[in-house]
C-alpha cells in the first residue's frame, strides 16, 4: 500500500469518525430540545395557574384558589426538574470512543499528509515552473558537452 493509499484510508477513518460524532451530537441535541419544550410547555402552564390562581386569589378569599396555586407551584416543579434532568445530559462513552477514533485518524492523516506533501511540493514545483526546475539538469548537460568539445579541439591542436 503506498502513501496516497493510506491517506485515503485515513481520512475515511477521520470522515466516518467526525459523522459519528456529528450523529451522537444531533442525538443528544434533540433529546436536550424535547426535554426543554416539554418543560417550556410545562412552565407555561404553570405561569398560567399562577396567573389564574392571582385572579382566584383577588376575587375569592380561599377556596378554588389555593387550588389553583398549587397546581401552579407542582407544575414549575415539575417544569425545573426537566431542565435540570435536561442540563445533566452528558456525552456518552459512544462519543470518548468516537473522538479517540477521530483523534488517531487525525494524526495518521497528519503524518502521511507531511509524507505525501514532500512529494506534492516536488511536483507542484516542477508542474508550476518545469522550465525553472529542469534548467540546472540542462545546464550541467551543455556544460559537459561545451568542455569535452574544448578538450577535443585543444588535444587536436596540441598534436598537430
Amino acid at each position: 500500500m503506498n502513501d496516497m493509499d493510506t491517506l485515503v484510508r485515513n481520512l475515511r477513518i477521520l470522515l466516518k469518525a467526525d459523522l459519528i460524532i456529528a450523529e451522537l451530537a444531533m442525538r443528544r441535541l434533540a433529546t436536550r430540545s424535547a426535554l426543554f419544550i416539554f418543560a417550556g410547555i410545562i412552565a407555561a402552564f404553570a405561569l398560567g395557574m399562577f396567573g389564574f390562581a392571582g385572579f382566584l386569589l383577588l376575587e375569592e378569599a380561599y377556596g378554588t384558589k389555593a387550588a389553583a396555586a398549587i397546581s401552579g407551584g407542582v407544575g414549575l416543579a415539575v417544569a425545573l426538574v426537566l431542565i435540570l434532568v435536561a442540563s445533566g445530559i452528558k456525552p456518552g462513552r459512544e462519543d470518548e470512543v468516537a473522538t479517540q477514533v477521530h483523534e488517531a485518524a487525525l494524526q495518521a492523516v497528519s503524518a502521511e499528509l507531511k509524507v505525501v506533501g514532500g512529494q506534492a511540493q516536488r511536483l507542484a514545483a516542477f508542474v508550476r515552473s518545469p522550465f525553472d526546475t529542469a534548467v540546472p539538469s540542462i545546464a550541467l548537460a551543455i556544460f559537459g558537452y561545451v568542455m569535452k568539445l574544448l578538450r577535443g579541439r585543444g588535444g587536436g591542436a596540441a598534436s598537430g
